[in-house]
Parts: structure tokens; C-alpha cells; sequence
């Protein structure tokens, strides 16, 4: 066999050196003509230049109306209805008699006691002249002072139940349906009617945590209803706040104590608003401005010409403006449209201001 040539052997492995160069290891290109290729021009963009504007901190929130007293009329112990003394619909006054259940029971139960106690009474009295002059013993006059006083706690205990068989209201208010009528038989389960104080009543509505400091006792708030389509403005002051933040809303829960209306009753659901001052140099954004991320919320600014982005703190919302508390100053040019095709150090071209 013929013996290949060295220079041969030597030219082949010089090739596939090459060759291998080019295909494991391309040829990168200038990185400043790839930087070239990628950067694209200033993104068109409006602007709107901040500036101080006057602000009704106005708070708005739903709530309801709500009764400081309301009951089920239901009896203490079981009987028949032998009398109802309301009619439905009427206003009661605390005291008034309701209802009355059977009572012919307790009666009887009560002659027998004041028999008993009476009797009881006079032997005592005989027992103590026997034991003044010795004729019986301490312990035997003892005995018998315990039987009087076991006899008139169970006459008391009767008398107890007797006063359960009258139901009385327990607040003046205006009486509900009734469910019942006489003749009926009821158990301590059984609801004759409801009771219902409509004057005053309160409204209670929830608060965001950030106002906690804001909402106080004595602060006057306003409110409107469905009933009156929301033309008519009622006012109440708050009285009572909850002590604690709802983990869940993060909201704090207020009560604010109304005179009553006749147009208003329990469980209405109204629109609550209250004025907490004017600044007259608060810095409003338009709601399209501020981007919500996982650190809080953020905004774009131009500076010369260069997106900066910029985390803020807000404030009061309104439909089309939010308030900037910290993080922007009178002056500074924010960005209001291309928000997701802009990033930070990206060059702007500024069109229109929205002002």
C-alpha cells in the first residue's frame, strides 16, 4: 500500500481545524452594531406636568341603617295566650302590657303557698313561747324557721313564674305583625311579634385603615337612600368605633347616631360620605398614571428626555385622579400613555400634554 504524504496528512488536519471553527464557534458580531440593531427610537408619549390643585378629602362608603333596640317578643315559659293587648303596627311605650298567658296554674300553686306560709308562720309563733319558757329545744324552733323560710322561697319562686305569664315591652318602639292569636299555645321557641326602637337609629359603614386617624368620635358624616332615589341628605355623628381592624377588608367599623326618619328603617342599605378638610396643595394624577406592582404602586417620569421610574405613596382616589403623597413634587413631568412599552432610561419623545 502506498504511503500517504506527510505535507497531505498535515493540510487535512489544518482544514478540519478550520472548518471546525466556524461551525462550533461563529463569528460574533460587533456588539456595538448589535446594540445598534436592537435600540429602537424615543417612544411617543403624553404628559401631564404636575402642579398643586385644591382637594375635598371626601370618604365614601356603603352602609346600613340600624335599630340601638330591636327584639322578638317570645314568652319565658310555656303557655296559652289569653289575651293580646296590642294592635300591629302601633307604637308601645316601655311597660305596656302585650300579652298575657294562662296563669290559672300559678294561681292555685300560689294559694296553696300563702296557706302554707301562713300556718308555718303561727307554728313558729307557738314555738317560740314553748322555747322561752323551755319547753322545747333551740334545735326544734331552728327546724322549724327553715321550714318557713323553704315555704316562702318557693312562694316567691311561683310569683316569679306568675310575672312571666305578662309580657311587657321592654323599650318604647313600634310593634311588628303578630304571628299568633289568642288561644294559641306558646313555648319559649315561639315568636308572638317583633319590637322594633325607630328613633334614633345609627348607621353603621366600614372605613379604610388609612382614615383610623381621621375618624373620631362627634365627627358628622352624611349619608343618602335609595328611598328618596338620593335627593334628600341626612346627617349623623359618630358615637362609636370598633377598637380593632378587620383582618380581613382591613377596614375599621364606625357607628354614627341619626334622629330617625319615617322613610328610614332598620336594615336599609345607604351611601355614607363624610368631608374630612380641603388641601389646597394636593398633587393629583391622572388613575392611568400609577402602575400597582408587588412593592407598591409606581409611576414614569421624564427627565430630559429619559424614563424614570419613580414608587409613590397615594392618597385620596377620585374617579379619574388619585393623590400623590410622597414620591413626586410640584413640577416633575409624568408620563400618561405608552406605560407598557417604556421602561426605565427608555428615551421619550413627548407629544401632548394632558393638562
Amino acid at each position: 500500500m502506498k504511503k500517504i504524504p506527510t505535507w497531505i496528512i498535515i493540510a487535512v488536519l489544518l482544514a478540519l481545524t478550520i472548518g471546525s471553527k466556524f461551525i462550533f464557534f461563529p463569528k460574533k458580531e460587533d456588539k456595538s452594531q448589535l446594540n445598534k440593531s436592537k435600540s429602537k427610537g424615543p417612544v411617543s408619549v403624553n404628559y401631564y406636568v404636575l402642579k398643586p390643585t385644591a382637594l375635598s378629602n371626601n370618604v365614601f362608603a356603603s352602609g346600613k341603617i340600624g335599630a340601638f333596640n330591636q327584639i322578638d317578643i317570645i314568652p319565658e315559659i310555656s303557655g296559652k295566650i289569653m289575651s293580646i293587648y296590642f294592635k300591629e303596627g302601633e307604637t308601645v311605650n316601655k311597660g305596656s302590657v302585650l300579652v298575657k298567658l294562662n296563669d290559672a296554674d300559678w294561681q292555685a300553686q300560689l294559694l296553696k303557698s300563702k296557706t302554707q306560709v301562713t300556718l308555718s308562720e303561727q307554728k313558729l309563733e307557738r314555738l317560740k313561747k314553748l322555747f322561752e319558757i323551755k319547753g322545747i329545744s333551740k334545735e326544734e324552733l331552728e327546724i322549724q324557721q327553715n321550714e318557713l323560710n323553704s315555704l316562702k322561697a318557693e312562694q316567691a319562686y311561683i310569683l316569679a313564674q306568675l310575672a312571666k305569664t305578662i309580657i311587657t315591652a321592654p323599650f318604647t318602639g313600634v310593634i311588628g305583625l303578630k304571628n299568633l292569636s289568642e288561644g294559641a299555645y306558646v313555648t319559649p321557641n315561639t315568636p308572638i311579634a317583633s319590637l322594633v326602637q325607630l328613633s334614633p337609629l345609627f348607621v353603621e359603614f366600614s372605613i379604610p385603615e388609612k382614615y383610623i386617624n381621621q375618624f373620631q368620635k362627634d365627627i358628622t358624616i352624611q349619608f343618602t337612600s335609595e328611598h328618596d332615589n338620593g335627593k334628600e341628605i341626612h346627617s349623623a355623628k359618630i358615637y362609636a368605633v370598633e377598637p380593632r381592624i378587620d383582618e380581613l377588608t382591613k377596614t375599621l367599623k364606625a357607628r354614627a347616631s341619626y334622629n330617625g326618619s319615617s322613610l328610614l328603617y332598620p336594615g336599609s342599605f345607604v351611601k355614607v360620605f363624610a368631608n374630612l378638610g380641603e388641601t389646597q396643595h394636593a398633587l393629583m394624577v391622572p388613575t392611568q398614571c400609577v402602575i400597582p406592582t408587588l412593592k407598591g404602586q409606581k409611576v414614569f417620569i421624564s427627565k430630559y428626555g429619559i424614563a424614570s421610574e419613580i414608587f409613590v405613596k397615594i392618597g385620596v382616589r377620585t374617579d379619574e385622579q388619585i393623590q400623590i403623597t410622597e414620591g413626586l413634587k410640584e413640577g416633575d413631568t409624568l408620563i400618561t400613555t405608552g406605560l407598557f412599552s417604556i421602561k426605565k432610561d427608555s428615551p421619550l419623545k413627548l407629544l401632548k400634554s394632558v393638562n
